[in-house]
Parts: C-alpha cells; structure tokens; sequence
C-alpha cells in the first residue's frame, strides 16, 4: 500500500479523493483497533461521494479482527461523538473531511470518552501487519438520533422559548438537516431551510460559515422572511454560524461572550477556553464578570484538551467550535442552538439588539494567503513588527498588540497550505490601513 504522508494530519485524516483511497480506510480502522483495544467501534459517515466505500472499507478492517461494528449510517459529527460516548465501545471512526471542497475527503478517530487520535498517531501504525482472525465481528445498525436530541432540549424552558419564532437554517448542502430539522420539530420552531439536501458536490457555495461570502445566502433569506435569527453550519454540521434579524453575522468569538454571559451569572469564576485570534471583547468581559480565561492554541483537539486540563465551563473558536462540558467537551451544535434560543428570548430584546453592543472593535475576520515559506514570514513580522508591539504572544504563530488601538495575528494553518491573518482595531480606518499594509508586507515575501 502506498502511504502518502500528507494525508496524516494532525487531528485527523483528510486529502483529495484519490489519497484517501478504501485500502488507507481499511488499515486505518485497523490501527485504530490495536492502537484502543476496541471490542466494539462506532462508525458513521458523511454524504461525500466516497464516503459508502471508505465506510464500507474500514468495516471490512475492523470485523477482519473479529471486533464488533455499530453502524450509525449517515450523520453528522456531533451525533457521531455522542454514540461513541453513549454506547457500549471503546473507540469511533467517521468519514468525513467536514468543510473541505468536493475533491477531498477523510476520516476522524475518537477513544471511548470521544476524544479525538490523531492522524499522525494513527499513521504509526500503517505499515504494521495485523492478524486477521476465522470469526469475524458482527455489524449492527443502531441510531442514536432521539437520545442525541433529548440531550441536547435538556435546558431549562426551551420548549416556551421557541414558542412563536422564526429561523432559517442554511445547511449548505452538509448533514445538518439530519439533526437540525427534527430539534425545530420537537421545539414548534418554524424553520425556513437553505440547501437541506445532502450534496458532496456542495452546488451553493462552501459549507463553511466561518468565511463571510459563504453567509450571503442567508442573510439575504433572514431579512427577506423577517426570521427571528439564523443559522448556518458547515459540512460535518459540528460548527454553527449565528445571523441576527438584521442580517449581520456573529462571529464565533463574540457568540462564545454570550454563552459565557449566561454562564457567569449561574456559575461565578467559571473558566473558559479562549484562543488567540480571538477580540478584546471576548476576554475583557469574561474577565470583567468575575471569569477566568484559559488560553489554548487553535485547534478542534487543543481546545478539546484544555477543557478537560482545566474543568472548563465552555470553550469557543472563531470558526464557530463551540465545546461544552456536558457533551464531554465535544461540540453539540443543536445543544448551542438551544441555549442561544433561550438567552435571546430571555433578553426581551431582538437579536440584533442583544449581541449590538459586543461589535464595538472593527475586525477584518481570516484572510488566507499562499506563501512560499511561512516560518521565514513569520519571522520576518516578527522583526518588523515584534519591536514596536506593546505585548506579543506566540502561542500560535503572533500575535502583535499595539495598546489598544490594534492587534493582529498571523499563523500558519494546520490543515492547509496558508498563512491566516486577522487584524482588529478601535476604528473602521485604522482596521483598514493596517490590512492593507499587513497584505502588502505579506504578498511582498
């Protein structure tokens, strides 16, 4: 079998089509066995164009062993990570390459707490050569969707919150709708959808909420319907976009305040885990409201880590991760669907006016470039910039404060070939003249 080593990320496997190929699945899975000492696997997949067959294949490694298969069939990631929590195994494998574009796909690993194994652990044992036994395991299908959805309605008056209000979902063509729809039935929700229908060839645009363009569609929709509030989420459906009745995005940092808002009055001095590209906004009202803030590099699996390093009360990301304890640190985008439902309509106010006052810094969001080496650019920013900074963090590439007039961060991404650059700033002009300047300095390496 030939290994191409970049398809060995460090939270997961993912690469185009013709890498991830059912004889990488296979022996994949079979890793994953050795590796957990599984007697039972949970596997489920996504709706790629490869994902019956590399689901198929890594069914045929794991019973080879004589392990038992519980087979979920299609879901999304969060439904995934709650079976693999709730039933009687020790380890899950979902195929899945979650927003990446039409060409790729992949696969993700969980131990029996849900914890995500990295690619790079299983690639230590690819090339090993496993004893196939005369017995092989069984497959069972079983769903675990109503047990999932009751989890995720356990809040205090969901069901009167939802009463009279108005959503639109943009699935963008990912899994969402297997979840999300059944939750607004059961909430009474009347729930306007946007591309529902699962379709690896993603036809509509990225399912990636975390790129503005991506949100055109719903927000036009939002005003267009006079929708309460929307949401977006991307391929995998674990990451969950918020749009307000004036048609304005949130970013995932600042929906991580209003989550910690609420939390912080029932929960003094909770901990929450926070990352570097994330607002002056986010931290300084954690901290304001008597919070602790627990500093993570960026990353599903990092954040993942210091939630249970430091019995957190919440973690976020700008990509719109959201990580609660009560899924075992894992992401639960119904159960983060649900809160902001009830902290919303328990505001009295429209959503607009209630996430209004925590856009008062001007943020550019992520802007990706292709470099030729990204350790010689960030070098070189650190150089030029490192010196006149007010504070720098390197926890995750730099990050550059200058007083409080504007920061940025720039950093390589994990999964792509990119350098990732956000700036925020005090003022609309002052945001824009340091982008330009940053992009010029960056183009110019």
């Amino acid at each position: 079998m030939q290994i191409i080593e970049e398809i060995f990320r460090v939270y997961d496997i993912r690469g185009l089509l013709e890498q991830v190929t059912p004889e990488v699945a296979r022996k994949a899975a079979q890793v994953l066995v050795k590796r957990t000492g599984a007697k039972t696997v949970v596997i489920g997949r996504d709706m790629r164009a490869t994902s019956p067959e590399l689901m198929e294949a890594a069914i045929d490694g794991v019973t080879a062993l004589g392990v038992k298969v519980i087979n979920i069939g299609m879901t999304t990631t969060p439904l995934y990570c709650y079976a693999v929590r709730n039933l009687d195994v020790e380890a899950g494998i979902m195929v899945t390459a979650s927003h990446n574009p039409p060409e790729y796909n992949g696969m993700k690993f969980a131990d029996k707490t849900g914890f995500p194994i990295s690619g790079l652990d299983i690639r230590k044992g690819m090339e090993d050569v496993y004893d196939e036994v005369v017995e092989r395991g069984t497959v069972r299908d079983q769903s675990v969707l109503e047990a999932y959805l009751d989890a995720c309605l356990n809040w205090p008056g969901a069901m009167e919150a939802a009463k009279g209000v108005k959503v639109v979902a943009d699935y963008g063509n990912g899994m969402g709708a297997l979840t999300l729809r059944p939750l607004a039935a059961r909430l009474g929700i009347e729930l306007i959808e946007l591309y529902p229908e699962p379709d690896a060839r993603f036809p509509n645009h990225e399912a990636n909420p975390a790129k503005e363009e991506t949100l055109d569609a719903i927000k036009a929709e939002v005003l267009k319907q006079k929708a309460d509030f929307g949401v977006a989420l991307d391929g995998d459906a674990d990451r969950i976009a918020f749009i307000d009745n004036e048609g304005q995005s949130l970013r995932g940092d600042l929906v991580l305040v209003v989550f910690a808002k609420e939390l912080l009055q029932r929960l003094p001095r909770s901990a929450f885990v926070v990352a570097p590209n994330q607002s002056w906004t986010t931290t300084d009202t954690i901290i304001e409201l008597g919070g602790k803030t627990i500093e993570s590099s960026i990353g599903r699996t990092l954040v993942i880590r210091k939630m249970i390093e430091h019995r957190a009360a919440l973690g976020g990301e700008v990509s719109s991760h959201f990580f609660f304890p009560e899924f075992g640190n894992l992401e639960a985008v119904e159960h983060a669907f649900v809160r902001m439902l009830c902290i919303w309509r328990s505001s009295g106010q429209t959503f607009a006016d209630m996430v209004r006052p925590l856009r008062q810094y001007h943020n550019t969001g992520e802007i990706n470039f292709s470099v030729k080496d990204k350790a010689i650019v960030l070098e070189q920013i650190k150089q030029v910039y490192g010196s006149q900074a007010s504070s720098i963090n390197t926890i995750d590439g730099i990050r550059c404060d200058f007083n409080r007039d504007w920061w940025f961060i720039a950093r390589p991404s994990n999964n792509e070939p990119l350098m990732r650059l956000t700036i925020e700033a005090n003022s609309e002009e002052l945001m824009k003249f340091k982008r330009e300047e940053l992009t010029k300095f960056i183009q110019a390496m």
